[in-house]
């Protein structure tokens, strides 16, 4: 009898146990992803780079002296990109070489990364005056080939002025990536002529993407 309650005993206090207790908490992530945009050059480093034009000394063709800069452009939005000059040492008197003699556009734009948002089409534009994609027009008679508000110059970026837009550019990434950015080539051109001699000219362009 007193091995059966000592058993019946164990059994009850084993029932009397109480279920396990759980607690909670919780952790939360906050943070937030702003429009972003980039230029860097085709290396991916910050894009500063020089076209040196040279000595331009007259001759008796038409063949342009030219000079190209390559950029990447990238973006998680919608994008402007434009552009503006900052002269020194051009068109200080009427035979100096001028702003309006030398060219200024883009020559070449391709889109086409693995990484590079192309649904739907792409629909980038360069602005008319700015689209060189064709090559700089031809000169004549030893003349600068550029009509004033037809083909742009340097004149036309005399304030930031619009040159390209399109859609979102890249799906991911970052500027380090390369497969998720616009390419896009600048092209300088200038035909040499009998300008006022000058010791030397600088024009500083700046190039800024923004949103729409």
């Amino acid at each position: 009898m007193n091995n059966s309650k000592k058993i019946l005993f164990t059994v009850l206090m084993l029932l009397a146990v109480p279920a396990a207790l759980a607690q909670t908490g919780t952790i939360t992530i906050t943070g937030a992803v702003p429009s972003a945009f980039s230029i860097t050059s085709n290396t991916n480093a910050a894009l500063s780079a020089t076209v040196a034009l040279g000595t331009l000394t007259p001759g008796n063709t038409n063949t342009l002296t030219t000079g190209t800069v390559v950029a990447r452009l990238r973006s998680n939005v919608s994008y402007h990109l434009s552009a503006q000059a900052v002269n020194t040492g051009i068109g200080a008197t009427a035979n100096d070489i001028q702003t309006t003699d030398i060219g200024f556009g883009i020559t070449a734009f391709s889109a086409a990364g693995a990484d590079v948002i192309t649904v739907p089409v792409r629909t980038d534009a360069i602005v008319a005056k700015w689209d060189y994609t064709g090559g700089f027009p031809a000169a004549a008679n030893g003349l600068s080939p550029f009509v004033t508000a037809t083909k742009a110059t340097l004149a036309d970026i005399a304030a930031n002025t619009s040159v390209l837009s399109g859609p979102r550019i890249s799906a991911r990434g970052n500027d380090g990536t390369n497969d998720n950015f616009a390419q896009v080539t600048f092209g300088v051109a200038v035909l040499p002529q009998y300008f006022t001699q000058n010791a030397s000219f600088q024009s500083v362009i700046t190039l800024t993407m923004t949103t729409p």
